[in-house]
């Protein structure tokens, strides 16, 4: 289980570091003399948070569920494989933001890049599923004296 969460670690700095990349690349592709005048055509300075930010934001993400649920859920954005109650409580805990970053940092990678869509797609299903999962694991509210 460490092992897989090295692992997963490993991977999720990897994937940043790479989607950091590709948004430079894709910065300097698009590089002309006109762009060079219009300072509109940057994006704000502070927009985009620095690396090392970045990386420990999508870490500390990573680090909110469980190894074997992460798997889980990779898998399952890249196979459609179900998720586990458990995974999906995990997942909801960790948040929307967290989800939707993860996985757009994993989409931008080339080797993922062909299944982007269905990933996504997936990605999708798979936190409006775990939603309704964590909804019914809920206890519901007790009534307020108010109301009665």
């Amino acid at each position: 289980m460490a092992k897989f969460n090295n692992i997963f670690f490993m991977v999720a700095l990897v994937l940043t570091g790479r989607v950091l990349a590709s948004f430079a690349q894709e910065l300097e592709e698009n590089i002309s003399p006109s762009t060079l005048i219009d300072d509109t055509a940057f994006p704000p300075e502070g927009a985009m948070p620095p690396e090392t930010e970045y990386t420990e934001y999508l870490e500390e993400c990573a680090r909110k569920v469980e190894a074997e649920c992460g798997k889980e859920i990779f898998l399952g954005m890249l196979e459609s494989l179900t998720i586990t109650k458990k995974c999906c409580l995990q997942l909801v805990k960790m948040g929307r933001a967290c989800h939707d970053d993860l996985v757009k940092a994993i989409i931008f990678l080339p080797e993922y890049a062909p299944k982007a869509s269905v990933a996504f797609s997936n990605s999708v299903q798979i936190w409006d599923k775990c939603v309704l999962v964590a909804e019914q694991t809920s206890p519901a509210p007790s009534p307020s004296p108010d109301m009665e």
